[in-house]
């Protein structure tokens, strides 16, 4: 009995969570279609987590999968694991088709479907009244090896929470990380037209790029994706268990 009794509540809460991520979308109606998840109970604080942004950078996609089984205790959570589905499926950036949608936040406009995509990340911040964004990605190597790429890096945006939390959140990953050119460092401010330089910019939340390197193994980029969102959420106020 005690057997059945644990199936039927594994059944309910995988049948939770897949209608919340299908109650839930970007781009609804169309190819581009992208599940939102959104757990807690819709109180302060809420955190928005992005992953799969480039269709090449699978480990924060599936970072932001596994924050999606965790159990929100205060807060809100609002994940989106795979921002560029169909660029995911063909493990390339994005489609030409498509567009890069980290690099349309901004005020020029557009036809491409990044552009949609981009402008209705925004509103579900806004809708939700965010007060942090994590965006998750990955670079080709390790910034201490190679200072033209990003590998290993949390970029805070222009606020000094979000640089005081940078400065932390670096400090805690790397506990776990032996120490030399795997470990992460800190800064410089995002990209200009990505997410989080848009929403540290124009909303004046907290906001992070947190980019891998992918020379990792996949499963080590996913462990530290997925420690520096909780201790940021954490930091946020949005704790999970």
């Amino acid at each position: 009995m005690r057997i059945l009794a644990l199936l039927i509540l594994t059944v309910c809460t995988l049948f939770y969570t897949t209608a919340a991520a299908l109650a839930a979308s970007l781009m609804p109606g169309t190819e581009y279609e992208i599940p939102v998840v959104v757990l807690g109970d819709g109180s302060a604080p809420v955190a928005v987590v992005l992953g799969g942004v480039h269709g090449n950078e699978p480990a924060g996609s599936l970072a932001a999968q596994k924050l999606s089984q965790d159990t929100v205790i205060k807060g809100t959570l609002v994940i989106i694991p795979q921002v560029n589905k169909l660029a995911l499926a063909k493990n390339i950036r994005t489609l030409d088709s498509i567009g890069d949608i980290n690099r349309q936040y901004n005020a020029q406009q557009s036809n491409l479907p990044s552009k949609q995509i981009a402008t209705q990340i925004l509103e579900l911040i806004k809708t939700h009244k965010a007060s942090m964004l994590i965006d998750l990605h990955e670079a080709r190597t390790f910034h201490k090896l190679d200072n033209s790429s990003l590998g290993q890096l949390i970029l805070p945006t222009m606020n000094d929470k979000s640089a005081m939390l940078a400065l932390d959140a670096v400090n805690y990953v790397n506990k776990s990380i032996p120490k030399g050119y795997k470990q992460f460092g800190y800064g410089p401010y995002p990209l200009p037209d990505s997410a989080a330089y848009y929403a540290g910019k124009n909303l004046n939340i907290s906001a992070f790029t947190v980019e891998t390197s992918s020379q990792n193994e996949l499963d080590e980029r996913v462990r530290q994706h997925y420690l520096i969102a909780k201790y940021l959420l954490a930091a946020e106020g949005v704790v999970l268990k």
